[in-house]
């Protein structure tokens, strides 16, 4: 589970703050409207290899094509 903040946008980019298991420090997430990629810019330090970053990177490039930014948002998977 990850905890999913909007942190900020600008016309090149947009930024979310992730936080695994919505406990302890912040990771950050940066999509690139030039690349259409997101990317892990700081991993969380409680994110044992990268797992919840590159999940949190895959719902923050979902939001930007379906051109739905929320505020917050709890990402769950099974």
């Amino acid at each position: 589970m990850n905890l999913l903040k909007l942190e900020r946008m600008d016309q090149k980019s947009v930024w979310y703050l992730y936080q695994p298991e919505g406990k302890g420090e912040f990771g950050e997430i940066v999509f690139h409207f030039a690349s259409a990629a997101p990317s892990v810019a700081k991993t969380a330090p409680q994110d044992a290899g990268s797992r919840y970053g590159i999940k949190a990177a895959a719902k923050v490039a979902e939001f930007v094509e379906k051109k739905n930014l929320p505020l917050e948002y709890i990402q769950a998977w099974y």
